[in-house]
Order: C-alpha cells, then structure tokens, then sequence
C-alpha cells in the first residue's frame, strides 16, 4: 500500500500482517479522494478506525492540515505511528489507542473536515457512527463523511442537510461519501 498523490506521493506504507485489517485498494481510495477534490488544503480529518492510517496519511499527503486517528488494537496503533514516524507528520496527527466511543465522546465540540468511517466489517456500526456525527454538529460546512462498508449491508443514505456525494460498488464494499451542505 502506497500514498496515491500529493507531497508524499509513492511513498509506501507499513500495513499489519494478516487478515486482521482490510486496506482500502488504491483504485477505491483514488475514487475517494477524487470525488472530495482531490486536493485538501487545511481540512481538518477524523479518522475513526484508523487500521494503518492510510486514508489520514493519503489526506495529510493531499494538504489536509491535521488528523485524529483512533484505533482499538494496539498492532494498528503500533504501524500508524511507525508510519507517522516514517512520513515525518508526527506533529500532524494524534493517535489515540482507545475505544472509538470513548473518544468521540471527547471530541463532541469539535467540527471535522472530513471523517472517514471504516469499521472492521463484523462491525454495523455505519448508521449509528453518521447519526451521532451529524446530531452531535461534528462535521463542518461543506465537510464529508466517508464510509466504506460491506456492499451487502443496507446503510441509511439520507440525512437532512446532507447530500449524496458519492455511492458506489468495488469489489467486496460499498463507499458512500456524504457531504453536508452549506
């Protein structure tokens, strides 16, 4: 897995061994970043289950100015920081090694640019993590939320005040891109 475009472009990243994390492909990630603009300069990103980090690091890479990433297992927390590490955007990015409820919880005042939402598959959590977000005002005008789900799960895709930016099929997922409205 590599970073796709932007200052660290090519540059590869750690990934945990085994089947414990899913990466998100290099077609489905340029699919992502090119339905927000392709360019993110000082967006603000939440990353909720943060695996390697990829889609903060791709974001950072992109010009994005800052990123949480959360994170329950401590072998992910261990490659995101090597590759914080690696990158040199250790000033960039917190890294929290805790349950994501407990720190969503913290950050209810705070407004993001962009969250990305990927939970372990097992996990259905997609429309439970989008309500909180949207009823707790943690997404900026003219932010997003970026999902990746199994293509077989029914995820709700409509909020008020939000618009579809994004929803289509790969291989074994589904990303849905929300965007709220100004």
């Amino acid at each position: 897995m590599r970073i796709i475009a932007g200052k660290n472009r090519g540059h590869k990243l750690y990934t945990l061994e085994g089947l414990t994390t899913r990466p998100t492909l290099d077609q489905t990630k340029e699919a992502i970043f090119n339905s927000l603009g392709g360019y993110l300069i000082d967006f603000t990103v939440l990353d909720v289950f943060g695996g390697s980090g990829a889609l903060s690091f791709e974001s950072i890479s992109r010009g994005a100015a800052s990123a949480i990433i959360i994170d329950s297992s401590k072998d992910a927390i261990n490659i995101i920081k090597k590759n914080a590490q690696a990158l040199k955007l250790e000033d960039q990015v917190k890294i929290y090694h805790s349950n994501y409820q407990r720190i969503l919880a913290n950050l209810v005042n705070n407004q993001f640019d962009i969250v990305f939402l990927d939970p372990p598959f097992r996990m259905k959590v997609i429309d439970e993590l989008c309500e909180y977000l949207i009823n707790n005002d943690m997404i900026a005008e003219g932010g997003y939320i970026v999902c990746e789900y199994p293509k077989e799960d029914v995820v709700n895709k409509t909020y008020e005040g939000y618009r579809i930016k994004l929803c289509r099929r790969y291989a074994s997922s589904e990303i849905l891109i929300l965007e709220r409205e100004s």
